[in-house]
């Protein structure tokens, strides 16, 4: 079947891999960009990546079940890359224990919900540099090279999948703690500090010193040390849309 000479069926498989991972790229695959306007780029991106990456089926009802394989192929890329950039909501949340702003909460306009605020401010930022970098390019290309390494027709790598998915955890909680590691270190000599003063001068309200200071010791050390953070966690989810570690 054809439609202005394209292949529906040869559209529709790569639709069901693009789509997936469209849905959930970094960037693209935000909450606040309309659904309808990523589907409609996955369906552009579709019909031109089709005469290329996507051979039309000889037999029809076995193309269905190809097309549950690509889904699933698009699922598991596109959603490894959302674990990545959890790990910005990690560091968020370490930093609020620190800092004492964990119940902080304010509306994340990514995701249209309340979230805690560093949370967010680390979201935000995380998206803007993806398009800054033009990171999203190269998730584009990634999904063009994955056609060759998952290649249309083929089982789905189910135990390739759960590894990869496992290591997407691990680096996410990884590069939390490390964009929040200089907070934690500074928060540990600050605490013990504190125990030394309120063993020296048992009379001063240590409470209610420690409080304003320790909000204001996180924000500078959280602004000294977020480039270098943010750095590394660009450099991991280019990895992973490079398709490696």
């Amino acid at each position: 079947m054809t439609l202005w000479g394209y292949e529906l069926w040869s559209v529709t498989l790569a639709f069901a891999r693009i789509g997936a991972l469209v849905m959930l790229m970094p960037g693209l695959g935000e909450a606040a960009v309309p659904a309808r306007a990523r589907l409609g780029f996955a369906l552009l991106l579709s019909i031109m990546l089709a005469p290329e990456v996507a051979p039309a089926p000889d037999d029809v009802w076995g193309a269905s079940g190809v097309v549950i394989g690509e889904l699933a192929v698009g699922l598991m890329l596109g959603g490894v890359a959302r674990i990545v950039m959890t790990g910005l909501a990690t560091a968020g949340q370490i930093f609020g224990l620190e800092t004492g702003l964990s119940f902080a909460q304010t509306n994340d306009p990514l995701q249209g919900q309340a979230g805690q605020i560093i949370g967010v401010f680390l979201g935000l930022l995380g998206t803007t540099l993806v398009f800054a970098t033009n990171l999203h390019h190269v998730f584009l290309i990634g999904l063009r090279d994955s056609y060759t390494v998952f290649q249309v027709g083929q089982p789905f790598p189910v135990g390739d999948a759960a590894e990869f998915a496992l290591t997407g955890f691990a680096d996410a909680f990884r590069i939390g703690l490390q964009i929040a590691a200089p907070v934690v270190v500074a928060g540990l000599v600050f605490r013990l500090g504190l125990g030394v003063l309120a063993r020296l001068a048992p009379s001063i309200q240590v409470f209610f010193v420690a409080m304003p200071l320790n909000i204001l010791g996180g924000f500078v050390i959280l602004t000294l040390g977020l480039s270098a953070g943010m750095l590394v966690w660009l450099d991991t989810l280019e990895t992973y849309a490079r398709g490696g570690r």
